[in-house]
């Protein structure tokens, strides 16, 4: 009995890997193979980095595909930044201050955010027009930062909660100032706070979609998520082996960024978990 139900689990955990890497694997495959022109599921008879070198060297509607992706690791980088230094300041006001209606602002805040981006999307696109801000990577990574805001403003002021008072009065008997001793003492307790905050802000900046799709107009400005559909050529032609190393090129600098921070962004969830 104990070994058919130890087979019946081995038998789901298989099943659900593979239905987890197959995709993955065809990705793989298609990129290695310079002649497809179809999305089939095969070994590439000739493997070669011919689709890499292509993404690196040409261009797909006027613009070298990498530049898709270092557009998207600046405005990721500098929207992640910028929400993480304001949720800070936004949770230690609400974590060690009394700020009347706090709750109900913060609670209201997370509410609206919840509304899709898609809602948003066309009036931010009017107004951007209006105020000239079209096709500027600053006003996206602005907008970016305000979308993913109340979610880090939330995280933030958890950790901060987490972490007594104590610790910054004792600093400051000894001499600090509050900004003092929340640096030098608060702010390296909560470091896994932090670079968990950061973490998600950079996830949802690198993925989203609808917002620079309207924001943007100019392809050389475009981030990788929406310059990805000038793959899907004239007539519906579609380049798969170019499209698949793309989107394995795309999925490159969201991998090291999360192995670089996971240490810290596991030890900040479980932080706000136990909390």
């Amino acid at each position: 009995m104990r070994l058919a139900a130890e087979l019946l689990v081995l038998g789901v955990l298989l099943a659900v890997i593979a239905f987890f890497g197959a995709p993955f694997t065809w990705l793989v495959l298609s990129s290695l193979d310079p002649r497809l022109m179809a999305p089939e599921f095969r070994v590439p008879e000739s493997p070669s980095l011919d689709n890499y070198v292509r993404i690196l060297v040409d261009e797909v509607g006027g613009v070298v595909p990498v530049q898709w992706i270092l557009n998207s690791l600046v405005v990721s980088a500098a929207s992640a930044t910028l929400t993480t230094a304001i949720s800070l300041l936004a949770g230690f006001v609400l974590a060690r201050y009394r700020v009347p209606g706090s709750g109900a602002m913060l609670t209201a805040f997370v509410t609206f955010r919840l509304i899709p981006p898609l809602l948003i999307a066309l009036p931010l696109m009017t107004i951007f027009r209006e105020w000239g801000l079209m096709n500027s990577l600053v006003a996206l990574t602005v907008v970016l930062s305000a979308l993913v805001l109340p979610f880090a403003v939330l995280m933030m002021e958890g950790y901060l909660r987490s972490v007594p008072t104590v610790y910054e009065e004792a600093a400051m008997i000894d001499g600090c100032t509050r900004l003092g001793a929340f640096l030098r003492v608060t702010l390296p307790l909560i470091k896994p706070g932090v670079a968990a905050v950061w973490l998600l802000a950079f996830v949802f900046s690198w993925g989203e979609f609808v917002i620079p799709l309207f924001l943007i107009k100019d392809p050389a400005l475009m981030p990788a998520s929406v310059g990805l559909y000038f793959f899907y050529g004239q007539y519906g032609r579609i380049e798969y082996g170019k499209l698949s190393a793309f989107s394995i090129l795309y999925s490159i600098p969201m991998l090291v960024v999360f192995f670089m921070m996971q240490k810290y962004f596991k030890q900040g969830v479980a932080s706000l978990a136990a909390r």
